[in-house]
């Protein structure tokens, strides 16, 4: 008996001239499929048996290369699988967030950390605490063979004692034990130290700035305490022009723009890209209060600018150069790659964050938060609290995500941001699913204009970024 097929789950994206985009949903597979192909796959799409031996020519050839490229899979598969929970104790520690000064000289208006402090007082970690916190990662790692220390806060750079003493301690342990130490700190860019500055052009450190744009758009975000407190853009320009003279390369620029502020995305690209940032992500804040979240509308305007930025990306890599905006950098580096996410990131799965007083958190931006508390540095990870705590996120998406076209791209989307609208805001499931398979839509339409034209440089860049 002939074994028969259907089709899995997948989506067509339509192009000109009557050519589309194929994507499989379960394998996060691309494909340019010409007129032909999809009027084959038109006739047959709503077939739960296809035999294939029975298709005429030259339907049988195309739906022949359907099943090898498994966009056709045997019938008795089901079309939407539920992925496998993974076992957290199986992923050895690859990253570790270091909150080492749980305090900030600044109050930004959109703050998710509660002013730096994460909802409790202002603290520092140790140097000692800072020093095990670093061995800790390299010795947790396993069979890696790369780890990644990040410094953040708050504002880390109010802490460079306990800095200091992780990257040395980080260093020497990567050493001792052969791995390859990456080391990245993220700064609001007002605290370039003499000090500072010499430890920095000291050590291979990766730097990030938190920076908004023009002064009258960054100033209204980023400002110094007090209910008259000065914006800080003026500053953290100086800031960077003492950074670069440290640096053997420039800093990248972390933007964060509220609802009100989206029309001005390709503005504030520009922007910083005059100032010399080696790259620019663009996110859109967090909704840390109803006040914060967009409308349709405001979404749809965002989506726009960022459309912009990507055709101009098409643009640039048709000349072989890249356009620095770290949004569709790693959204087509993990098209480029192909690979299927299993889940929405790597919280509890080889990433954690500590506090400054020794506990570990699912991530960075969840510190504070008693439910993605997952142990500490005394008795090591609780890898139960962890699976507890993944499980918990995903169940109200479950259905929706297992029956969503772009799930092995997305796999539910920020643990953060699903944790402020359905637990603090009380918002219903999926509330960013519409933007972010649109916006997932926009990378698979520049990847696939890659493809039309490669040129090995911009190529041979997305692999080496999804390679990490």
């Amino acid at each position: 008996m002939n074994e028969v097929y259907a089709f899995a789950d997948h989506r067509i994206f339509s192009g000109a001239g009557g050519g589309a985009l194929l994507f499989g949903a379960e394998q996060a597979s691309l494909f340019a499929i010409e007129r032909a192909t999809r009027e084959v796959i038109d006739r047959w799409h709503t077939e739960t048996a296809i035999d294939l031996q029975r298709a005429q020519q030259p339907d049988r050839e195309v739906l022949e290369a359907l099943r090898d490229a498994q966009v056709l899979v045997p019938a008795a598969r089901p079309r939407r699988r539920v992925p496998a929970a993974i076992d957290p104790a199986r992923i050895p520690l690859g990253t570790l967030v270091l909150e080492a000064a749980q305090a900030c000289n600044l109050r930004c208006t959109y703050c998710y950390a509660g002013g730096g402090s994460y909802g409790g007082v202002a603290r520092m970690m140790s140097p000692e605490l800072a020093r095990r916190a670093a061995r800790f990662l390299v010795e947790a790692s396993g069979d890696r063979d790369r780890v990644t220390l990040v410094l953040f806060g708050g504002e880390p750079l109010l802490n460079l004692p306990a800095i200091e003493a992780a990257v040395l301690e980080a260093e020497a342990a990567a050493r001792a034990r052969g791995k390859n130490l990456t080391v990245s700190l993220t700064t609001n860019g007002t605290r370039f130290t003499p000090a500072a500055l010499a430890f920095l052009s000291a050590h291979p450190i990766s730097v990030s700035v938190s920076i908004d744009g023009p002064p009258d758009l960054h100033d209204a975000n980023r400002r110094y305490p007090g209910a008259n407190g000065a914006g800080t853009y003026a500053d953290i320009v100086a800031g960077l022009d003492a950074l670069r003279a440290h640096l053997p390369r420039p800093p990248a620029a972390r933007v964060t723009l509220t609802p009100d502020q989206w029309e001005r995305v390709p503005e504030v690209f520009d922007h910083l890209r005059g100032l010399g940032f080696l790259e620019v992500g663009i996110a859109p804040v967090s909704p840390m209060s109803s006040a914060l979240l967009p409308t349709c509308a405001q979404e749809q305007t965002l989506l726009a600018g960022f459309a912009q930025l990507a055709q101009r990306f098409v643009h640039e890599a048709e000349a072989g150069r890249l356009l620095p905006f770290s949004n569709l950098l790693d959204l087509l580096a993990r098209l480029h790659q192909g690979q299927a996410k299993e889940a929405p990131c790597g919280a509890g799965l080889g990433y954690l964050a500590l506090d400054a007083e020794g506990r570990f958190y699912l991530c960075h931006r969840l510190a504070g938060v008693d439910r993605f508390f997952v142990g500490d540095l005394g008795r090591g990870i609780d890898h139960e609290r962890i699976r507890a705590s993944l499980a918990a996120q995903a169940a109200p998406r479950r259905d929706d995500c297992s029956a969503c076209w772009a799930r092995s791209l997305c796999a539910g989307g920020c643990h953060h941001d699903n944790y402020l609208r359905e637990n603090e805001l009380g918002l219903a499931p999926g509330g960013a699913c519409d933007f972010i398979r649109s916006w997932l839509e926009i990378g698979i339409r520049v990847y696939a204009a890659l493809r039309r034209a490669p040129d090995p440089r911009v190529l041979a860049f997305l692999a080496r970024r999804a390679d990490g």
